[in-house]
């Protein structure tokens, strides 16, 4: 009898190789596994999307700083996209909040997915993206800012104590856009999105802010980011700090410029519709960032231009 050939890794039949990805320890092992050769990177390219986001979760804290901001950031919108299928996602969705920004990652991973373009685009986008983003930020509330000449005394006319990490501001303010950007499309089109309180427990609670407490009728439960107030790892300023960039002139010019290269003149005759305008911007997601860079007003005009003849044609009354 010939003897039998020796069972090796690449002798498996396709339909068990591709099982192996379900059990590697997170994203760096499946891009090692995947570049070994021909056959595994075959076997790998059939990994579902939600797969390749469980393995790059595992590798937050490594590879996707700021940890866990990044990844939710980077699937709000499919989150979001997600809530409106149906009322029970969106309870889900505003309870994960009241976890604070763990509670959120925890559904994203659950509900959302990437693929391994997508691993790429983020990466690349890091460094000609988010980081310019971040570093605008750092212009108008972080050290840069600070830096300026006789601060406190006529060196900024908008001076004041501000707490602002740029990176985690970053991909905060992507989160929020991401996860109701979608809303606003709906809204757009006469359908109903995620309600105002859903939107507030997501910044109280994702953004948390050592100041934020129960005012009137505003309700703040001690839960999440809040369960122990003397907890000193809570970020003291977040939404205030995300408040001052909003409001700073610097930032208003660059997102102006881009809106109306890209888009069109802005509803100088009518508040309500430019309030609506200079928003749904910025709410695009964490890919909009694009949008402020070099040459991304051409790129976004599309989107840009479809947004602006929306809320022009918008039914006020179905706006609420």
């Amino acid at each position: 009898m010939a003897p039998t050939a020796p069972t090796t890794l690449l002798s498996l039949p396709s339909e068990i190789l591709a099982l192996i990805p379900h059990h590697l320890a997170n994203i760096e092992d499946f891009k090692e596994f995947s570049s070994t050769c021909s056959r595994l990177r075959a076997a790998c390219s059939h990994a579902p999307p939600n797969l390749i986001l469980q393995l790059a979760a595992a590798s937050s804290r490594v590879f996707f700083r700021p940890d866990p901001y990044f990844l939710v950031a980077a699937t709000a919108k499919q989150v979001g996209e997600w809530a409106l299928l149906s009322d029970d996602n969106a309870r889900r969705l505003r309870e994960s909040f009241k976890d604070g920004i763990q509670g959120l990652f925890d559904l994203c991973v659950e509900t959302a997915g990437l693929t391994m373009e997508d691993i790429r685009w983020l990466h690349a986008s890091r460094f000609t993206i988010f980081n310019p983003l971040a570093d605008l930020i750092d212009r108008c509330a972080g050290e840069q800012w600070y830096s300026v000449p006789d601060f406190w005394h006529g060196g900024r006319s908008d001076a004041e104590t501000i707490d602002c990490e740029p990176q985690r501001a970053t991909y905060q303010i992507a989160a929020y856009g991401g996860l109701f950007g979608p809303t606003l499309d709906a809204n757009l089109a006469g359908r109903k999105g995620l309600d105002l309180q859903t939107r507030l427990d997501f910044v109280k609670y994702c953004i948390p802010d050592g100041y934020c407490s129960d005012y009137d009728c505003f309700h703040v439960e001690k839960t999440g980011p809040y369960r122990d107030r003397s907890d000193p790892t809570i970020p003291r300023m977040d939404q205030y700090s995300i408040l001052h960039i909003l409001r700073n002139s610097v930032w208003r010019r660059e997102w102006g410029d881009a809106r109306r290269a890209g888009g069109g003149p802005d509803f100088a005759d009518d508040e309500r519709r430019q309030r609506i305008w200079v928003c749904a911007v910025t709410m695009q997601g964490l890919e909009a960032f694009d949008m402020i860079q070099p040459g991304g007003a051409d790129r976004w005009r599309g989107r840009l231009t479809e947004l602006r003849e929306k809320i022009e044609r918008m039914d006020d009354a179905k706006m609420g």
